[in-house]
């Protein structure tokens, strides 16, 4: 995955979770400009902070590394349907 892609994915996390990038910042402990720097790519981001801002969003890690982040759900209520088949 490239990094872009990474940084688009945090920001559909934090919509998701209906917080703006200085809500998100300040519940880690980060300057209010912290994710939206990140989000621009300004900031290199940690694993550390990433898996912060995925606790804080309460998003599941699987999901944001999964194929189709905006489908996991669906993908995964499928892949349950099948496999009782």
């Amino acid at each position: 995955m490239e990094i872009k892609e990474i940084l688009a994915r945090i920001g559909y996390v934090r919509n998701n979770a209906g917080l703006s990038a200085r809500e998100v910042s300040q519940r880690i402990g980060m300057s209010p400009q912290y994710v939206a720097q990140v989000e621009s790519g300004r900031i290199v981001l940690t694993v550390e902070k990433l898996l912060q801002i995925l606790q804080v969003c309460n998003f599941p890690i699987e999901r944001f590394f999964s194929n189709n982040i905006a489908d996991y759900e669906a993908d995964n209520e499928l892949k349950l349907l099948i496999s009782t088949l």
